[in-house]
């Protein structure tokens, strides 16, 4: 990349004083054109209409020469990324983010932060392309916003992907959203992806083109099948089973391995004191705490269990509203470490979910952040709910997958808070992800009884 770089920084430098050169020249002329006609009324006219076109005002040289330079960054870094192959690992979103950018306020496209920039880039390409797959799946299937439910499967659907004419519908950007998964396939495939008129979407222009209006029919090419129904939306299935396969893996890493897939449990089933060994702690980050206590409404004096504490975010938080606060957390480092900061009223180092309210008592304010692997959030909220004192709250994180997965045990899990009137509200995308997992949360909030 050194050779393209320093080419490319030598023109930029080029423009850059070429352009002020020309401003120059420009200020000249008009000096001379003031002389030839001084009174002439459509001078001071050409004169203001030649500077606003080049950006500029007249005898403004550092204005306009800034505006140069801006225009010749943009420039840059869009044909390094062009050149360089990195902007087929992005998708939709991530294109537009960067231009955003370039827009707003482009970095001087110097030698050196090209080099920096692009060895990060490169550095971190696998990772722009995984977070590029869970970005166009994600926004397909509301499972993908779950940490169990991130798998595709042969077909996808995309819904309103046509208007009442025939032609794609540009609100809702299906064609966007298929040229992602297109991308996909191919650079998975060791292929360039096709300009648009030459991959999918393209095919499907040119057979819907003469069908009138509304045509229901298929299409097909090396990786996709596409059903359009006359309703508008648009069904594909995927003809590469190898391809499939690998765009799960990648999801998988994605998401966290870690965390795993909850099909192969069974929701609601007891978990063993054994499976704790696992742990699957991600700590809560600061921001996140914050916003959890701050739903939890701890007020001085009152009594606060964090189960499952890890290293005390949520309790650490809650003594500092004046919670008289007991942490319960299995792992002995953590445990210790809670116990020697003398600011929580009590640390028990156990199993939380071999413990009873009638040993450890119960709580005007439960907050947590329990495990989420195969479905332990569930289990470990409705046994701290056996915490709560009558008049009390529980406040949760949990996968997002309570939100919409139709197991018995979620499905009752949802009936139960909404007949106390709590609410599951979404946690806003990447929540975690300043340690270490993408899993998408949301947050529950479940009065214990009605006489708050």
């Amino acid at each position: 990349m050194a050779a393209p770089i320093d080419k490319i920084d030598a023109h930029r430098l080029a423009a850059i004083e070429t352009f002020g050169r020309a401003f120059d020249l420009i200020q000249e002329g008009f000096s001379h054109l003031h002389e030839t006609g001084p009174t002439d009324p459509t001078t001071g006219y050409i004169d203001k209409s030649i500077m606003e076109m080049l950006g500029g005002r007249r005898g403004d040289r550092q204005a306009f020469v800034a505006g140069v330079e801006k225009h010749a960054n943009r420039v840059a870094w869009r044909h390094l990324l062009n050149i360089s192959g990195l902007e087929r690992l992005m998708d939709r979103t991530a294109k537009e983010q960067f231009a955003r950018q370039l827009t707003d306020d482009p970095p001087p496209a110097t030698p050196e932060n090209c080099r920096a920039t692009m060895q990060a880039l490169f550095e971190d390409a696998d990772t722009i392309f995984r977070r590029g797959i869970a970005t166009a799946f994600a926004k397909l299937d509301r499972r993908f916003r779950s940490h169990d439910g991130f798998k595709i499967g042969s077909r996808i659907v995309l819904s309103n992907a046509f208007g009442i004419y025939g032609t794609w519908n540009h609100y809702a950007r299906q064609q966007d959203v298929l040229r992602d998964v297109e991308r996909t396939f191919h650079v998975l495939d060791g292929r360039q992806q096709p300009d648009q008129v030459d991959g999918i979407v393209g095919v499907i222009d040119r057979d819907k083109r003469n069908r009138g209006e509304r045509p229901a029919f298929t299409v097909e090419d090396a990786y996709f099948r596409v059903r359009i129904f006359k309703n508008g939306n648009a069904h594909v299935w995927f003809l590469r089973d190898d391809l499939v396969e690998r765009v799960n893996l990648l999801l998988a890493q994605h998401y966290g391995a870690a965390l795993g897939d909850a099909s192969g449990s069974t929701p609601g089933a007891p978990v063993p004191r054994e499976a704790a060994a696992g742990f699957s702690f991600f700590p809560t980050p600061d921001d996140l705490a914050d916003r959890v206590v701050d739903d939890t409404n701890i007020r001085a004096g009152m009594t606060v269990l964090e189960p499952s504490a890890g290293t005390g975010a949520l309790a650490f938080r809650a003594a500092s509203r004046g919670g008289h606060v007991t942490a319960v957390e299995i792992q002995r480092q953590f445990a210790e470490q809670l116990a020697s900061s003398g600011t929580l009223g009590r640390v028990i180092h156990d199993d939380f979910m071999q413990l009873s309210p009638e040993v450890v008592g119960r709580f005007d304010r439960v907050v947590m952040n329990p495990p989420f692997c195969r479905g332990r959030d569930l289990d470990h909220v409705r046994h701290a709910l056996r915490f709560v004192a009558p008049g009390g709250r529980l406040v949760a994180i949990m996968s997002a997958g309570v939100a919409f997965r139709e197991d018995a045990a979620t499905v009752a899990f949802r009936a139960m808070v909404e007949a106390a009137r709590g609410r599951i509200m979404d946690l806003p995308e990447g929540s975690f992800a300043s340690v270490g997992t993408n899993v998408n949360t949301c947050l529950v909030t479940i009065p214990v009884s009605l006489l708050e």
